[in-house]
């Protein structure tokens, strides 16, 4: 018997190659009932485009939860949060959802140190990365439709950051002010 190390994806390509309509069906929905990530990212690829915003919105509360969960005070988990952008865009494809999930995460950084005080270095570090991503992704060529809708909350964003310590105003307003500039 072949140890699971020993299998690999193209006999599992193989297998799933040769299964009817039926077989197939029944193997993601094997998937599907194994894990709320499975599902999450199942809906993410495959539904209907009028449905999307409840997969997105299972996206953003993942994401709050690490920054403002119902109960007790954030973990600030980064990977789980960052996990959940990623996860989301594998499966979606979706620009729009990717950045609004991204521009998110700044926002509950944002607030979170405003309602707790100074954090730390790798909090802001983690925070301003976001960010710069998403300036990146929204001046390629298939973000730059997006930026009218996203423009009022990058103010608030900056507008939020003022006094904020480790340079963290310095590092929101420099690249709110770029995305501002390549705009204009």
């Amino acid at each position: 018997m072949r140890k699971d190390s020993d299998l690999r994806w193209f006999d599992l390509k193989k297998t799933l190659q040769e299964a009817d309509k039926k077989e197939l069906i029944d193997t993601i929905q094997n998937l599907y009932r194994l894990s709320e990530e499975n599902r999450r990212y199942l809906l993410a690829g495959n539904i209907e485009p009028k449905a999307e915003s409840g997969v997105l919105e299972a996206y953003r509360e993942i994401i709050k939860n690490e920054f403002f969960p119902e109960k007790g005070h954030g973990t600030l988990r980064y990977s789980v949060a960052e996990k959940a952008i990623d996860n989301y865009w594998k499966a979606s494809k979706d620009l729009e959802g990717k950045l609004e999930l991204m521009l998110f995460y700044v926002e509950n950084g944002v607030d979170f140190t405003n309602e707790y005080g100074d954090i730390n270095e790798e909090f802001y570090d983690k925070i301003v990365d976001m960010l710069e991503k998403f300036c990146i992704f929204l001046k390629k060529s298939e973000g730059k439709i997006l930026y009218p809708r996203f423009k009022k909350r990058l103010f608030e964003i900056r507008k939020k950051s003022e006094g904020i310590g480790w340079g963290f105003e310095d590092d929101v307003e420099l690249l709110i002010e770029y995305v501002e500039d390549f705009f204009e």
